[in-house]
């Protein structure tokens, strides 16, 4: 059953992040008629995620309501472009304490009351502070075991026998530790790539284990998760977890949430290639569309939409885009858009358009980090803007899962990045360039036992201390 309905702002994957006494502005789609027709009693309430507080609910306060074009959807995603999405202005109660909440709303139609919530979809903070902290995630990968294949090696390390993500909630109990202001998610969180009908097995695992996190979460597909195997990947991420594409605002700071899996549903198919290995025909990176990739001008759907988000956030003391594939890696090549090669033969999955424009989104506008997943390994490139007021750092990161085990040149980590005011301060474990390290035995430079990892690196009865970097 769909999670998104008629509640579509906020939602897990897209949460509103609200100060106690302040306001969010909830958007809720009611079908046909009831979108025109005189809704009434309008209602909400929020409800703590965490047991300890159970029985804690506040009511939240509609001040007005009204119905326009959604402000959350952009044009091109499921719910963008419809004038009749209501609009619904609730007041967080000043005394509310800052938490994770549960939202729910309520309202009564010609058809009946109508109720709706979002898990883990409001998160109430003391005030908007300039300084904060956030870690990121990419590339979790939740999978069955047994998967490993011809050009498909993949390790059953971190999955229990009924196929429970162990390896993931060990990812979330670390976080929470943490208590990170938010948790930005870079795609890839399941793999649908084997057999006929594993997406929908493979995404409920996922979903069930958002829900153990205690901080909010904004996340951004990759090609995995918009795969077609016997479901839609791209209906499934909109009826689940949000706009596959999209921004929002944090301490002043603007993150512009890019879908870099741009492709058209008969690439996204899930398929036997050469009788040899299951592969969609395209999972590289690709963003739509433009005639010309150096000229901004010429931008329409996606990239149009990410040039007017950038283009109206000039003020904003930071700008960070968030996507799967990196179009920087190595050194301006964008390999995460180009074909791979398999026995040096065949060249599939990539060629995609966009990785140009992206660049130059990222230079004209000012972009300070570029943060990104799919190739399972750490990075950090650097391109100088124009003028030289300034740089964009494309920080490409690690993967959550243990990936094909045996021994590997990076570890299953995360990035825990520090903003202070209008500057990056922090982003990287000790060197300027690695992934913070998820467990006890990962080797920084050099190759690690994937198979040997098993004490975790952060523990509450450790008490083990965080350390970054931002340069080298």
């Amino acid at each position: 059953t769909p999670h998104i309905s008629k509640l579509i702002w906020p939602t897990i994957g897209y949460p509103a992040l609200v100060a106690s006494g302040g306001l969010i502005e909830a958007e809720v789609h009611l079908n046909d008629g009831a979108q025109t027709e005189q809704v009434t009693g309008w209602q909400a309430f929020i409800r703590p995620v965490r047991k300890a507080l159970s029985g804690l609910v506040y009511r939240l306060n509609p001040r007005r309501v009204w119905r326009a074009v959604s402000s959350r959807w952009p044009r091109g995603t499921r719910f963008g472009g419809n004038r009749g999405i209501w609009h619904v202005e609730l007041e967080v109660p000043a005394g509310a304490v800052p938490e994770l909440y549960d939202l729910t709303v309520e309202a009564d139609t010609a058809g009946g009351h109508i109720s709706e919530s979002q898990q883990h979809a409001v998160s109430v903070v003391e005030d908007m502070k300039k300084d904060f902290t956030f870690v990121s995630l990419a590339d979790v990968h939740v999978h069955q075991r047994g998967l490993t294949g011809f050009a498909q090696k993949q390790t059953d390390k971190g999955i229990s026998p009924d196929g429970r993500p162990v390896f993931f909630e060990e990812a979330i109990r670390q976080v929470n530790l943490i208590r990170p202001d938010f948790v930005v998610m870079l795609g890839d969180f399941i793999r649908a790539q084997k057999d006929p009908g594993e997406y929908q097995f493979e995404f409920d695992w996922f979903y069930r284990e958002l829900t153990r996190f205690e901080v909010p979460t904004f996340m951004v597909p990759g090609n995995h998760d918009l795969y077609v195997n016997e479901v839609d990947g791209l209906r499934v991420w909109q009826e689940n977890i949000g706009p596959p594409f999209y921004s929002f605002d944090a301490g002043g700071c603007h993150f512009t949430c890019a879908n870099t899996s741009d492709w058209p549903y008969e690439d996204r198919i899930v398929m036997e290639k050469l009788g040899l290995f299951v592969y969609p025909r395209k999972w590289q990176g690709q963003v739509l569309s433009c005639k010309d990739e150096k000229d901004v001008s010429t931008y329409s759907g996606q990239l149009g939409w990410m040039r007017d988000d950038l283009s109206a956030h000039q003020d904003s003391p930071l700008r960070l885009m968030l996507v799967h594939h990196d179009p920087y890696r190595p050194d301006g090549k964008g390999m995460a858009f180009q074909n791979e090669t398999f026995a040096g033969i065949f060249f599939l999955g990539g060629e995609g358009k966009g990785r140009e424009a992206l660049l130059e989104l990222a230079l004209r506008y000012r972009v300070q980090m570029v943060m990104s997943g799919h190739i399972h390994s750490d990075y950090v490139g650097r391109v100088p803007w124009t003028g030289g007021d300034g740089e964009t750092i494309y920080a490409n990161q690690t993967c959550v899962y243990f990936d094909e085990g045996g021994m590997a040149d990076k570890y299953p980590g995360y990035r825990l990045v520090k903003i202070q005011g209008d500057r990056i301060t922090g982003f990287t474990y000790l060197d300027g360039y690695h992934s913070m390290p998820f467990y006890d035995g990962s080797v920084l430079n050099g190759e690690t036992d994937l198979d040997r990892l098993d004490r975790p690196a952060l523990s509450a009865v450790t008490g083990s201390s965080l350390e970054w970097d931002v340069s080298s």
